[in-house]
């Protein structure tokens, strides 16, 4: 029951159905930090360095997390 109601308030995907987990993997592996500094932003569909503030937009998320 617990997996169920975690599938309906909890996204796996991004925007572009790419795994928020295996993006923030990446970005945190090219850019030196932490995986737990970085989240997703799914209103504003951007990625998010909580410890400094850099944001990863749409159009940029191939460049940093390929």
């Amino acid at each position: 029951m617990l997996y169920s109601i975690k599938k309906m308030f909890a996204r796996t995907e991004d925007y572009a159905g790419r795994d928020i987990d295996k993006v923030i993997v990446n970005l945190a592996a090219k850019s030196g930090t932490a995986t737990h500094v970085w989240s997703y932003l799914k209103e504003q569909s951007v990625y998010e360095n909580t410890q400094n503030g850099l944001r990863v937009y749409p159009h940029e998320v191939r460049k940093y997390a390929a």
